[in-house]
């Protein structure tokens, strides 16, 4: 928390993280799928394959103001209890830990570039900061992408006419997505800022830029908002005589996929210790998204949420709330609560089943 790094340059986090799985009989592998911040970690020969997930990085000028320092140390915690028993249980617990989930940094998405490697596991798992209990939940699919406009600067006094104003194109992008939301589901989120705008008020701005954000409760709806956020783009372009251009930031993000089996038994675990967990009887929808989506595509997965307070994340009451005294009790609550889970996992076939054949009626069900 003290030292936070933004996605792909975790290398303080990722090398804490690794010296001490290696110190507990991990075998690790750093500089998983190109990523130099990216490792798996594993312990154990047996099935099932449990897989916990870690995140380390951080928000531009906020820090961790998103609980990622939270995620990193419940995932160790959980790991090293359950790799004391792993050879008893015969099974194998395997930590990924996946750089750059915010979707802020070029090529954001640690988890969608590597999950080739995550597919190994039956079954992924992880925790989350936040204001309450919870882990029944759907996140929002998403697209991160830069829209650009080139045009031609000119005097903005003297000589207007002989301009072509880029600034005018990323403006009326947005005009264009206002007028676009009252025809969208209301669950779709699109919003952004402008990076860029110009340099002189008393120049017409040649080039200009703004990152977006398209969210969606599903990947088709995703593709086809995205889809008219482009044209909007486009008409921009043409109403400005600006030149416009389109690149991803970050990997798509997935919707994630609730499970009703796992989310039963983390409360369950959680509540060993007398923590006061609600039941949770229908998946609560989120605006946010996450790379565990995509993970979540592939295989049962588990975000468990813990209670640190009265939490506004992406705030710099965020970053204050995920270093307090209840946010690291919260944290072993929640790491323990991962690796009992685990255990019921193993330990129980026809539970372990339960949870496989949920997700594939889910799937069934997205289709």
């Amino acid at each position: 928390h003290a030292e936070p790094e933004l996605g792909h340059q975790e290398f303080k986090a990722s090398k804490l993280l690794v010296e001490e799985l290696e110190k507990h009989g991990f075998e690790v592998k750093l500089g998983v799928a190109g990523m130099k911040t990216a490792f798996i970690a594993r312990k154990g020969d047996g099935s099932p394959k449990i897989g916990i997930l870690a995140e380390y990085d951080c928000l531009p000028g906020l820090g961790h103001a998103c609980g990622h320092n939270l995620i990193a140390a419940s995932a160790l915690g959980a790991a090293v209890g359950l790799g004391e028993i792993i050879d008893e249980l015969c099974a194998t617990v395997i930590v990924y830990g996946t750089p750059a989930e915010e979707g802020v940094v070029q090529n954001a998405g640690g988890k969608v570039i590597m999950i080739d490697e995550i597919k190994e596991a039956d079954v992924s798992m992880m925790i989350h900061a936040g204001p309450s209990w919870g882990s029944y939940s759907t996140t929002n699919a998403r697209e991160s992408f830069l829209v650009e406009f080139h045009g031609k600067s000119s005097h903005a006094g003297a000589a207007p006419e002989k301009g072509v104003n880029a600034l005018e194109g990323v403006i009326l992008t947005f005009q264009g997505i206002n007028a676009l939301r009252q025809h969208i589901n209301r669950d779709i989120r699109i919003h952004g800022i402008i990076k860029h705008g110009g340099d002189s008020p008393n120049t017409i701005p040649d080039y200009a830029s703004a990152h977006l954000y398209v969210r969606a409760p599903s990947m088709p709806m995703l593709d086809e908002t995205y889809g008219r956020v482009k044209a909007i783009i486009k008409g921009a372009e043409l109403a400005t005589g600006a030149t416009s251009k389109v690149s991803q930031v970050a990997n798509t993000y997935a919707n994630k996929i609730p499970n009703k089996v796992l989310s039963n038994l983390f409360r369950e675990n959680v509540g060993l210790g007398g923590t006061d967990y609600p039941k949770e009887l229908t998946p609560k929808k989120s605006g946010a998204s996450t790379d565990f989506g995509n993970v979540s595509q592939e295989m049962p997965a588990l975000s468990g949420y813990i209670n640190i307070g009265d939490v506004t994340l992406h705030s710099p009451n965020g970053t204050e709330m995920t270093c307090t005294p209840r946010a690291h009790e919260a944290m072993i609550i929640g790491a323990k609560a991962l690796a009992y889970t685990a255990i019921d996992l193993i330990t129980d076939s026809d539970v372990l089943e339960n949870v496989k054949e949920e997700h594939r009626k889910r799937l069934e069900e997205q289709d």
